[in-house]
């Protein structure tokens, strides 16, 4: 339970939190600036809130969870792909966000296949988040619950709407602004938890000398991450941590320059690579540990043990007893790491509905302060959405469900949204015809496969496949009207220059 002390950091914590707030209201006096940071977003800050954007509780939660049995293979799979996701993404897809210089990154689809196609992956990218983004607000629930013992419900409302107030606050920069907060927060609390549990294991060949030799492997076949899984999965890391999760693609938008854009990718890309290690070293060590939830010859969880806890529960019995409000630090950051994604991502969300979508589609004259009250009441909206998916999400059962219903979310309906999204801006050929292909019959091939196999490497690999078939095998078919292909030359023209 909580401390006195620890309710004193909480509070600290909150002060400072609307004080962030306030900055970023002031900074936020325009649609461009609430939505894209007008454009003047510096590369490190940048690069600092792509990658925390990348992660909220989930990762502590879920794929921490995951780690406990997966071994190293779950580093192989979250931090190798991002790494390598964003070392293409410096060269490819980072410096062609900040030359468009859109508002939203579905605003560019008009240019490049027209309206409808703008349209359709505005829609389609809205109806999905939903899910994804009420998962993140479960798993801060968990986090809250294992360390307080509060009920989940609660906990998913008062943090929802705290989150949606914040972002309809200060918009993108109360996201960049909470990002650097959180970064500095988990690494203090991520460093001090992962010495004291190397310190208790023997360090870190220790560790692994008492782990079974199959949890220390690159990849984990028994565990569910073979090579097969990796790869797939290393494709849709790409698609999404480059531009096909919205709330990513606006940290590079709102870079000025293509050159800082790309060096914001670097960054994050080894932040990537080597800052996940602290969360699952923990997880990895957690047999050792917490013995009495695992059992002693397999060190496999018992049964009743909901793996999802292991990463706060290791925190708290590293941190019990050692300096007072420890506890409610780490409550802070795992809260500040959801708050962070949720509002990046609401932030995107309502952005891409209010211009591309709703000012798109409708006739009346647009000054820049209604479509700014426009886009916050939509985000109003949309983030009482997210508040009622957490609490169906919360009331549902099964174990694990952060990590699987993630990664099915994440890899399985993103991918077809991300190609006409992320090729259109490479390959010329393609035509809207095509972009339409792809995304339908991704979404198709998906629906028909999932019903035969719970393979992720086989129904998302399937629907990629099918997806970039129909997508570039049109494109080599298909032709644009003259004055549709002038329009695609001169938007290439932008993106190459």
């Amino acid at each position: 339970m909580l401390s006195f002390p620890d309710f004193i950091v909480i509070f600290f914590y909150a002060l400072l939190m609307a004080w962030v707030g306030g900055v970023a209201k002031r900074k936020s006096r325009n649609a461009d600036a609430y939505f894209a940071a007008g454009h003047n977003l510096p590369w490190w800050m940048a690069a600092i809130s792509h990658h925390v954007s990348g992660y909220s509780a989930v990762v502590f939660v879920g794929f921490a969870g995951r780690a406990v049995t997966a071994g190293f293979s779950m580093w192989t799979l979250f931090s190798l792909s991002c790494f390598i996701a964003m070392m293409i993404g410096c060269l490819v897809w980072a410096p062609r966000w900040s030359r468009l210089k859109v508002m939203t990154p579905v605003e560019y689809l008009e240019a490049r296949y027209g309206n409808s196609v703008r349209f359709l992956v505005a829609l389609s990218g809205i109806g999905i988040k939903f899910i994804d983004l009420g998962i993140k607000l479960y798993a801060i629930s968990v986090v809250v619950q294992t360390v307080t013992g509060w009920a989940v419900l609660p906990v998913v409302l008062v943090a929802g709407a705290i989150t949606v107030g914040y972002v309809l606050l200060g918009g993108l920069w109360a996201a960049v602004l909470t990002d650097l907060i959180q970064f500095v927060l988990q690494l203090i609390i991520s460093l001090i938890v992962v010495f004291l549990v190397l310190d208790n294991v023997g360090g870190w060949h220790g560790l692994w000398a008492q782990l079974p030799a199959e949890r220390g492997a690159f990849f984990n076949a028994e565990a569910g991450i073979g090579a097969d899984f990796w790869l797939v999965y290393l494709a849709v890391v790409i698609f999404s941590y480059n531009g096909a999760t919205w709330g990513l693609a606006q940290r590079f938008i709102s870079v000025a320059d293509p050159r800082d854009t790309q060096k914001a990718a670097l960054l994050s890309g080894f932040l990537y690579l080597l800052y996940p290690v602290v969360i699952f070293i923990p997880a990895w060590a957690a047999p050792l540990v917490l013995a009495e939830y695992f059992d002693p010859v397999s060190l496999a969880p018992v049964p009743g043990f909901d793996p999802q806890q292991t990463y706060v529960l290791m925190a708290q019995r590293m941190l019990s007893g050692l300096m007072p409000g420890l506890i409610g630090l780490l409550i802070c950051s795992m809260f500040a790491a959801t708050m962070s994604m949720i509002d990046s991502d609401l932030n995107a969300l309502a952005a891409v509905f209010t211009k591309d979508v709703y000012q798109r589609n409708t006739e009346r004259e647009w000054t820049p302060q209604t479509l700014l009250r426009v886009g916050k009441i939509v985000t109003l909206i949309f983030g009482l959405a997210v508040i009622v998916t957490g609490v169906v999400i919360a009331e549902s059962e099964g174990a694990e469900k952060v990590f699987a219903v993630t990664v099915q979310i994440f890899g399985a309906l993103l991918s077809p949204i991300a190609i006409p999204l992320m090729f259109g801006m490479l390959f010329r050929k393609p035509t809207a015809r095509g972009a339409v292909l792809a995304l339908l019959g991704g979404l198709l091939t998906y629906g028909i496969l999932v019903q035969f196999t719970d393979d992720f490497a086989i129904y998302t690999g399937g629907e990629i496949l099918v997806g970039l078939c129909l997508y570039f095998g049109e494109g080599w078919l298909g032709k644009r009207p003259p004055a549709k292909e002038d329009e695609v030359e001169r938007l290439f023209d932008k993106l190459t220059s």
